[in-house]
């Protein structure tokens, strides 16, 4: 037989419930998530065709339209940089045809 059985006559059964203590437990708010409301965009001139874009949608399908993209934070001074040293470039190439032209032609006349 089983002990359980064997000792079955001396269990004390009552009816009172069993009381647990549980300790408070401290919440954050902040570990909760949030709903975050964003608003639309003002309305702005398209730098392309002019047109007035209005809203959030608008823009992303102006972007789509002409091919676009939002520029990365940083990326507009590369482009700056980049353009004037390709400038500067452009100039030097500019100044060095010249200056053979007028060194071709000084030699023909003197």
């Amino acid at each position: 037989m089983s002990l359980y059985k064997e000792n079955f006559a001396g269990i004390v059964w009552n009816s009172r419930p069993v009381v647990r203590t549980v300790r408070p437990v401290s919440v954050n708010r902040a570990d909760f998530p949030t709903p975050r409301v964003s608003g639309d965009f003002d309305p702005y001139d398209c730098p392309i065709t002019g047109r007035t874009i209005e809203g959030r949608v608008a823009h992303a399908e102006n972007l789509k339209r002409h091919d676009c993209r939002i520029l990365e934070p940083g990326e507009r001074a590369d482009n700056t940089r980049n353009g004037q040293l390709a400038v500067e470039a452009e100039d030097k190439k500019r100044d060095a045809a010249i200056d053979g032209i007028v060194d071709a032609v000084a030699n023909e006349y003197l």
